[in-house]
């Protein structure tokens, strides 16, 4: 596999960076402290699965990622349509990642 080529990481990368960024169009009622950790290590992570497209070990951490940041509402009391959409944007990083996982041989 070609290094940078990977449509899953890089729309992966595109909504961590949105993750990690949602704290300035949303009103977070919680702490949203943990919620941006998480997606800046997704960024990192989807970057690395960028340069390194044969590694199943950053594919199961991008899963991994994508699972807690799923939980992290509940974890830091974030209500309303901030929950929902680090919940959405986590679904489908969750499915990305799958499917990425699967290509890898």
């Amino acid at each position: 596999m070609e290094k940078f080529k990977r449509a899953q990481d890089w729309v992966i990368a595109v909504l961590g960076l949105y993750a990690a960024l949602s704290p300035l169009f949303y009103a977070y009622s919680g702490g949203s402290g943990f919620s941006v950790v998480i997606a800046i290590a997704i960024v990192l992570c989807a970057v690395i699965a960028l340069s390194l497209p044969g590694s199943k070990p950053v594919q199961w951490i991008l899963i991994v990622a994508s699972v807690l940041l799923f939980i992290v509402p509940w974890i830091s009391s974030i209500v309303g349509w901030a929950a929902w959409n680090l919940r959405i944007v986590s679904i489908v990083m969750i499915i990305l990642s799958s499917t990425s996982l699967k290509t890898i041989e």
